[in-house]
């Protein structure tokens, strides 16, 4: 038996978006607990989660940078990415992507702890966490408004801002 085309026409968008979706939401769930921990003003969580995932995956996040500069491949986008293909490709570098953006995680919260209570530690470990960020410039984090915004740029803001 042959599926009607209106059938067709109501399933495939639909099989099309959840396959995206599993896609742009592919982050590891060390990131996703970051993420968590430091929107609920846990920075200490925060600080740890990211911690776990720069581990676990910081040297794959390397060598894909590296990988990436001796080809001179093109730095990727920022902002609203219109192709298909090109929003695959950024995903499917998701060491660098992940690693880049637990970096600026951990700097954000120390930076909030270095606020709360003013210590050399704190002040420290955002200024190292937002410097190896800034190192993996062909990460990107896909914000859920629908777009994506660069983790290496975002943290060089932060590290003027900490001087």
């Amino acid at each position: 038996m042959r599926p009607s085309l209106h059938y067709l026409q109501v399933l495939l968008p639909i099989v099309a978006a959840a396959l995206f979706t599993t896609t742009a939401s592919a982050q590891q769930p060390c990131l996703k607990k970051a993420w968590a921990t430091l929107n609920q003003a846990d920075y200490a969580g925060a600080i740890e989660a990211s911690t776990d995932c720069i581990d676990q995956f910081a040297a794959r996040a390397m060598r894909e940078q590296a990988s990436l500069e001796a080809a001179h491949e093109k730095q990727p986008p920022t902002g609203a990415v219109e192709s298909s293909f090109d929003k695959k490709k950024i995903f499917d570098r998701w060491a660098v992507n992940d690693i880049a953006t637990a970096y600026f995680i951990r700097g954000q919260a120390a930076e909030r702890l270095l606020k709360r209570r003013a210590t050399v530690q704190y002040k420290e470990l955002a200024h190292d966490s937002y410097t190896a960020a800034t190192h993996l410039s062909y990460g990107r984090c896909w914000d859920p408004q629908g777009w994506f915004w660069s983790p290496a740029e975002a943290a060089a803001d932060r590290l003027a801002v900490l001087k």
